[in-house]
């Protein structure tokens, strides 16, 4: 940098500390700008509070400040006892994940790390890099666009460029979305990438299975090093619930929680990634899940169900989030990204390295017949013996559906996508079928669908069987129907 670029930068520096200092005032915060260190792309002001003014007025302004001067890059950070402020006028660019993956300075970082996770970088351009065997669970989640599916691309893409099969193997389950279908050729996977509930439910049974296995091992010292960690990711995880009948939901929560619980000792960790997650939704307890990672979150509660606080709803989207790590305080980072091309490279180099390699793997073995047969058998691990045809998902779902409506006066497509994570098509679909079983009133312009029937005699007997086939029982439905019996 020669010296008049220099002397330009000091100038552009003091010129936008003025306008901080300006634009802080207006919200009734008082803070002096001491001095910055320069970057070519960025400044960092160190910050003085006056007056009754604290760290909290100066970050919660901060949005409404980087928006007024229109400034790419604006960040608080606390840094011990010393408050800074990095900022930018200039957009900045970030290498993508195949270059960092690829820069012999971060790969020794990623050496240190027993599972490294590259997220992203921080305020001051440098790579953030996670380790998933500290986690040993992950909370991941934030709205559509944010970035939550390229941070989770991110996360399974560091660790199996760094590591082999042999030390650490995927279970990946991504029932209501796709963006885990990139990963299909992935070596380290134990099973194939998991797209249906009922396949779920087997996997995550085997799951725990091998978890007490691995516990016992571990126990008499009987080859438990030698087994490769365990990594399980389920995308749009409240999607797992949908359309399922009770006692499979309790199999399930009892399975995911069992693995939250003991898992660390078996070298199995859960990553688990929702669009707006809420505690209702979510079904487990997450209090064994102790990095958190919030992109930007349409509503403060979803910030507080992924962080344990609000902050995440400020966020600027397109990757911004917030890191909550073991031993860490708060971070702000802006997550690194990948093409679909990028992606699909990096899954194929990695496919490449291992294909004339021989390595040892677990692997998840389910019949054909436990999933599609007409007379499987669930076993004592999903806690449900159920011996009969199983609906199609198509069917669970429109039951879910039903059942859902008749507790209601009256349903809207837009209500419907929200609840169930529709997609719009998917939900006009299925009003019509309910228009069709004479469950919801025709359209009248813009008003939500009256919900005709009001008591259980006004059922069909077909729509009754097809319920009961389901797995709901008649008193369930009369409970939907009948609110003075919901609120007794």
């Amino acid at each position: 940098m020669d010296s008049r670029t220099k002397v330009q930068l000091r100038a552009d520096a003091k010129e936008l500390a003025k306008c901080i200092v300006k634009q802080y005032e207006k919200y009734h915060v008082k803070i002096d700008i001491e001095y910055s260190d320069i970057m070519d792309d960025r400044f960092v002001f160190y910050v003085n509070l006056r007056g009754n003014s604290r760290e909290t007025h100066l970050r919660s302004h901060a949005p409404d400040v980087q928006q007024k001067l229109q400034l790419p890059l604006f960040q608080v950070q606390k840094d011990g006892l010393t408050l800074k402020i990095v900022a930018s006028r200039k957009e900045i660019v970030y290498p993508h994940l195949p270059e960092i993956l690829s820069d012999p300075d971060c790969q020794e970082t990623l050496k240190e790390a027993a599972f490294p996770h590259v997220v992203g970088h921080d305020a001051l351009g440098e790579v953030v890099v996670g380790d998933l065997a500290k986690y040993p669970h992950l909370l991941l989640g934030g709205s559509t666009n944010s970035g939550k599916s390229v941070g989770l691309q991110a996360l399974i893409t560091s660790i199996a460029f760094t590591k082999s099969p042999s030390s650490v193997n995927f279970i990946l389950i991504d029932v209501g979305a796709s963006d885990l279908l990139a990963f299909e050729k992935l070596p380290h996977l134990s099973y194939p990438v998991v797209r249906d509930r009922i396949t779920a439910m087997h996997v995550l049974a085997a799951l725990v299975t091998e978890m007490e296995r691995r516990i016992r091992q571990e126990r008499t010292g009987f080859l438990f090093l030698s087994v490769p960690e365990l990594v399980v990711v389920i995308d749009e995880f409240p999607s797992l619930f949908i359309g399922i009948e009770k006692a499979e939901a309790l199999a399930l929560i009892a399975n995911i929680s069992s693995l939250l619980q003991r898992g660390r000792h078996a070298k199995i960790h859960l990553v688990l990634a929702a669009q707006n997650p809420t505690f209702a939704n979510m079904r487990v307890d997450l209090g064994n899940i102790t990095a958190r990672i919030a992109f930007k979150c349409a509503k403060k509660n979803f910030s507080e169900t992924i962080l344990g606080e609000g902050g995440a709803e400020n966020l600027s989207g397109r990757g911004d989030m917030l890191l909550k790590a073991p031993a860490h305080d708060l971070q702000r980072v802006q997550g690194t990204y990948a093409t679909k091309r990028e992606l699909a490279w990096l899954v194929k180099q990695i496919s490449l390295k291992y294909s004339r390699k021989k390595f040892k793997k677990f692997r998840i073995e389910i019949p054909d017949d436990f999933l599609t047969g007409a007379t499987e058998t669930w076993g004592e691990n999903l806690s449900c013996s159920v011996v009969r045809k199983r609906p199609s998902e198509e069917d669970r779902l429109l039951a879910s559906v039903i059942m859902w409506t008749l507790e209601r006066d009256s349903i809207s497509a837009n209500v419907l996508m929200a609840t169930f994570h529709l997609g719009w098509n998917k939900a006009v679909k299925l009003i019509q079928r309910l228009e069709e079983l004479g469950i919801v009133d025709k359209l009248e312009g813009k008003l939500p669908r009256e919900v005709i029937p009001h008591s259980f005699v006004d059922l069909p007997d077909e729509l009754m069987k097809f319920l009961e086939a389901s797995g709901y029982s008649k008193e369930e439905v009369i409970s939907a129907l009948d609110k003075d019996i919901l609120s007794k």
